[in-house]
């Protein structure tokens, strides 16, 4: 859907130790700066911009998305989830924009990135595709050791040297199954195309109100993906152990988890996550693009 985005005030985030980002950065910057925009970069990239863009203001991802209209990410979907899982308290439009190949969440090219952002400041409006979050809560002994909200997935996997883990997996209050696997996957429709999809699932179309649970080489092939209301309420309580086993949000937040975890997974209701999209291209052209989709063997 179209957003009407009143935009002077634009955050840069962009990926660390890569010279053609950073070359963008700076070409946009001066680009927005012109157009009477006021141009803040994350902390992270200082050493990599300092030397290109002279008196160029740095701050913490979560403080520009504070201070921001638009963030723009220069870089690939990891670099995008670092700044989309920091939006707890507000949700901005973020544009990425892909330094490699195209990607599900960086889907604007670089060489496409200049007309895309004179657009929206001509027009001030753009496309824009909302993303459900998911909130996930850890609880240990009925103490919550840590919380988050994930854009792709949160995922129990045992360790390198660990067996089969066990887990009990409840839906709405109600048991459903205790699954034997490798692991287990909650994951969002955006994330329906990552992890999830490895491991057996569905894709999911991004922007409907579902959450997927895929098992990683389940012990039983009775068991199989489940596609749930994005308002159902999951509880995984973990069983036995035999080794090292681990929840990791969004692959870059990890916890060591212990014989009784347990892990809730909800939908985040405080807001989603608004994607800006490409004007040239759709979300199955961009499965066409990545996995082939569709096409004859």
């Amino acid at each position: 859907m179209k957003t009407k985005v009143q935009v002077s005030r634009i955050g840069i985030v962009v990926k660390q130790r890569n010279e053609e980002a950073a070359d963008l950065a700076m070409k946009l910057s001066e680009l927005l700066v012109k157009r009477g925009c006021q141009v803040a970069f994350s902390e992270e990239s200082q050493s990599d911009l300092l030397q290109k863009i002279n008196g160029a203001a740095f701050d913490k991802k979560a403080a520009l998305i504070q201070k921001s209209d638009l963030v723009l990410v220069l870089g690939g979907d990891g670099t995008y989830i670092s700044v989309a899982r920091l939006m707890k308290e507000k949700s901005i439009p973020v544009l990425g924009v892909n330094m490699g190949q195209l990607g599900f969440l960086t889907e604007i090219k670089k060489e496409e990135i200049e007309e895309v952002l004179v657009s929206i400041l001509d027009r001030g409006e753009c496309q824009v595709s909302e993303r459900s979050f998911l909130s996930v809560r850890l609880e240990r002994n009925g103490k919550v050791l840590d919380r988050g909200i994930i854009v792709n997935d949160a995922v129990i996997a045992k360790g390198a040297i660990a067996r089969i883990i066990s887990l009990d997996l409840y839906v709405d209050g109600t048991w459903v199954n205790k699954v034997r696997a490798d692991g287990l996957i909650v994951s969002t429709p955006t994330g329906s195309t990552a992890y999830s999809l490895a491991a057996g699932g569905p894709i999911i179309e991004p922007t409907l109100g579902a959450t997927v649970i895929a098992a990683i080489c389940p012990h039983s092939l009775a068991f199989r993906p489940l596609v749930l209301p994005i308002d159902a309420q999951i509880t995984l309580e973990l069983g036995e152990l035999s080794g090292a086993v681990y929840l990791t949000l969004d692959g870059q937040d990890v916890e060591e988890l212990e014989k009784g975890d347990r892990v809730h997974v909800q939908r985040y209701d405080k807001h989603r996550l608004k994607l800006v999209r490409s004007p040239d291209r759709d979300y199955f052209s961009i499965l066409r693009e990545k996995f082939s989709y569709g096409a004859r063997n």
